[in-house]
C-alpha cells in the first residue's frame, strides 16, 4: 500500500493592517504550491471583520528567520 506523503507549507498566510512599521501581522493561515509553481492551495483559519490586506509569504528556513 502506498502512502501519501504529507508536505509540509511552503507559505504563510497574514492579514495585515496598516503600512510601514505601524502594520500590525496577523497569521492566518497556510499555502502550499503547486508542483507547476504557478499557484498555490490555502488552507485560511481566520477570516478578518475588519479591514486589510491580505498577504502570502514564502516560508523561510529557521537559520534565516533568527538572523
Amino acid at each position: 500500500m502506498k502512502q501519501k506523503q504529507i508536505k509540509a507549507p511552503t507559505h504563510e498566510v497574514f492579514h495585515v493592517v496598516g503600512d510601514g512599521e505601524n502594520a500590525r501581522w496577523t497569521k492566518i493561515g497556510v499555502a502550499w504550491a503547486h508542483k507547476d509553481k504557478e499557484g498555490l492551495n490555502l488552507a485560511v483559519n481566520y477570516s478578518p471583520l475588519v479591514n486589510g490586506r491580505t498577504v502570502v509569504r514564502k516560508i523561510k528556513p529557521a537559520t534565516e528567520v533568527s538572523k
